[in-house]
């Protein structure tokens, strides 16, 4: 595998990742968990999981 496939591969892959985790984390704020749990669950960082919460109220 050439090198930009290589990279190309693992930035999905990351991607994946975080796709992944955004979406446990919806569903632990569904389920009323606090935002600083689910940062330290997920790895998400509290803005991100804010910013995830803001977005599903709407």
């Amino acid at each position: 595998m050439s090198k930009l496939a290589e990279e190309l591969y693992e930035e999905g892959r990351q991607e994946g990742r975080i796709e992944g985790h955004m979406e446990i984390a919806m569903n632990m704020l569904r389920k009323g968990m606090k935002v600083g749990e689910i940062a330290d669950i997920t790895g998400l960082s509290r803005q991100e999981i804010e910013e995830l919460a803001r977005k599903s109220s709407h």
